[in-house]
């Protein structure tokens, strides 16, 4: 049974790391021909992009073709493979965040971001299942892992597009999108502590809205949200709602 069950969930393996080595695999002739729609600065920004995601690919190669094998080898082998496959990851993220984006393509700087993250996650997902002695739990974090895998293939295959279609590129990032970037680059290794992060900034941001339309513009209440604003901005532009609240509340005396 345990041997039957082990199977599936290497067959279930190979299948999503195949999948996400499909999708990652970027069209450099679409990016040829929308290459002269981008500036200098954003050919440069772009330049930088493409090995990253490239490097992402090569991985997902080599995932695939260790994954069924990792099932059936000894546990310590296996949590330590996938966390090799994690630092190469994490790496890449941070290679990825030291370099700040042009303002009309930062929507390609954030889903790469979040493409990369949810990678991460699931790499993270499948390395605890390696040591879960509980078999419907190893399949349960199996599927969890291929829904994280999933979604960032996805988001790949959506950066690919933009980058083929740069009028396609939104021309500014919903605080939703913002969110779900800034929570998977803090937490990228435990996915539950991403959904609690989405749902605090969430909330957050709505008790936000609400301060902000209680302090109308130049007021004093209004000038302490846009400065706790300013001082809770990171590089990227994104923000920490929970703590601008915070700021906010504790310096308004509420």
């Amino acid at each position: 049974m345990a041997k039957s069950l082990i199977d599936k969930l290497g067959v279930l393996f190979l299948g999503i790391a195949a999948l996400f080595v499909f999708t990652l695999c970027i069209s450099h002739g679409e990016r040829a021909e929308a290459a002269f729609q981008y500036n200098s600065s954003e050919s440069a920004y772009l330049n930088k992009l493409t090995p990253i995601l490239t490097e992402l690919s090569q991985l997902g190669a080599e995932v695939s073709k260790t994954a069924i094998g990792l099932q059936s080898a000894p546990e310590k082998t296996c949590s330590n493979e996938f966390g090799f496959y994690q630092g190469i990851v994490v790496s890449l993220r941070s290679r990825l965040k030291s370099v700040t984006p042009p303002p009309r393509i930062r929507a390609i700087h954030i889903k790469s971001l979040e493409g990369l993250s949810d990678y991460l996650t699931g790499l993270n997902i499948y390395g605890s299942s390696c040591v879960d002695k509980d078999y419907a739990m190893k399949s349960k974090l199996v599927n969890k892992g291929t829904e994280y895998l999933t979604k960032a293939s996805q988001t790949i295959i959506s950066v690919n597009d933009l980058i083929a279609n740069p009028d396609l590129i939104p021309t500014s990032t919903s605080p939703e999108d913002q969110i779900n970037e800034w929570c998977g680059a803090k937490w990228a290794n435990n996915y539950q502590m991403q959904e609690h992060c989405i749902q605090t900034q969430t909330e957050a941001r709505a008790k936000l809205t609400n301060m902000l339309r209680m302090n109308p513009p130049r007021t004093p209440g209004r000038k302490v949200i846009l400065d706790c604003s300013s001082l809770w901005k990171d590089r990227s532009g994104s923000h920490n709602y929970r703590m601008i609240v915070f700021c906010a509340q504790n310096q308004l005396g509420k």
